[in-house]
């Protein structure tokens, strides 16, 4: 029976997990290092509970069904005869889980991240050394369900499943027949939808991906002018995404854009004309699900999987006051748009709207990653920018 390591214990590794086994009978391990919800996991487990994942979507409910064969912290035992590994876990775990599995990399393996952030490989190359070039790297720009998991170990539920997801790879992985075959069952374990489209440079991904170009913008959008007093309602993420959280989300788009043409420019081999902005990625990724396409504000406030999502707060007094300790911040920005801010300062582009949210959001959480416009605060070791590992040839990027 195939075996599939997967990194991570959260909404995405519950959904996956049953999926893969009832669509595809493979065996699922799950390496979790997060004490809580091992634990939980593993007790559902004891107890005969089998993991339910209901998708309700477009007026109909389907249902699917599966545990994985273990949930343990022992990466040993999770990584036995499993050639492929689904990173499905926040980006801020990547390191521990990195190195809880070096020892137990061999030839061959095929690691998938789900979604990616682009500091992945810098991440790969620094916790596995030489290693790294025994396994094949393909990164996915987003992850395939908007989903929430309510019991661990026993239920969750898909509220939106995106049309396609959009992956990247190297030419010479992409060769190996090993890694189709990797992503035929990959394909076969999420089903029908969304359609796995590995047609892009894995830097043109990287660079690209959704999280990075939304969750920052629509913060600052509407927390950058707060006046520190709590608020009487919690602010939907999306669907109350002001006018100038778009303007940032669009702004960061066009610098990304602007970093792809540029690289491509200095490496003509380097073909990243396949990137798109983030209007049309939600064009291409949701489609009918929009319910107006007129702009980018537009479509943030109207499409339907991620209407009922709301802001990280705090409750204070029976109000509220937005939570900045959060993934939209502490893994959007630090393993997200400053790695992207480390490649475009390693090709002199100059980026300001992300220099302007990356000032914001440090202050927000205490650090200091951007001085005086270059990465050089005092906590940029604790992100995966380029900088942080060293790399100052943007050839050791484009070429990775």
């Amino acid at each position: 029976m195939t075996k599939i390591l997967l990194c991570g214990d959260g909404n995405g590794a519950h959904v996956f997990t049953a999926l893969a086994t009832q669509n595809c009978g493979v065996q699922v391990n799950i390496l979790s290092l997060y004490e809580p919800v091992r634990t939980q996991w593993q007790n559902s487990l004891k107890q005969g509970a089998t993991l339910k994942v209901v998708r309700e979507e477009k007026d109909t409910e389907e249902s699917f069904e599966g545990n994985p064969v273990m949930v343990t912290d022992d990466a040993k035992a999770a990584a036995d005869g499993a050639k492929i590994l689904v990173f499905m876990n926040p980006a801020f775990t990547h390191d521990a889980y990195l190195n809880a599995l070096e020892p137990y990399v061999t030839k061959d393996m095929v690691i998938f991240t789900i979604p990616c952030q682009p500091g992945f490989d810098f991440a790969i190359r620094k916790a596995w050394g030489d290693k790294a070039s025994l396994v094949d790297v393909v990164v996915f720009d987003t992850l395939p369900w908007a989903c929430k998991m309510s019991e661990i170990g026993k239920n969750a539920r898909i509220y939106g499943t995106k049309d396609s997801m959009y992956g990247g790879i190297s030419a010479k992985s992409k060769a190996k027949p090993h890694v189709t075959a990797a992503l035929e069952l990959v394909q076969r374990c999420l089903g029908q939808t969304p359609e796995l489209r590995v047609t892009r440079p894995k830097l043109g991904v990287l660079l690209s991906t959704s999280n990075v170009q939304i969750h920052p913008g629509v913060m600052i959008g509407q927390w950058g002018k707060w006046d520190g007093k709590p608020v009487e309602a919690i602010p939907r993420f999306y669907f109350d995404c002001t006018k100038e959280g778009a303007r940032y989300c669009e702004g960061v788009s066009e610098e990304v854009l602007g970093i792809g043409k540029k690289i491509t420019e200095l490496f003509p081999d380097v073909d990243l004309s396949s990137m798109v902005g983030i209007k049309d990625w939600y064009l291409n990724t949701y489609g009918p699900e929009i319910g107006d396409t007129t702009s980018l504000y537009t479509i943030l406030r109207s499409n339907a999987p991620y209407s009922s999502f709301k802001h990280p707060v705090k409750e204070v007094n029976g109000k509220y006051v937005p939570d900045f300790n959060v993934r939209y911040i502490t893994e959007d920005i630090t393993f997200g748009m400053v790695p992207i801010r480390g490649i475009a300062q390693l090709i002199g582009f100059p980026t300001p709207v992300m220099d302007e949210i990356i000032t914001w959001s440090q202050g927000c959480i205490g650090k200091e990653y951007l001085v005086d416009g270059k990465l050089s605060g005092k906590d940029i070791k604790e992100t995966s920018a380029p900088q942080a590992s060293g790399i100052v040839d943007i050839k050791e990027v484009v070429y990775a």
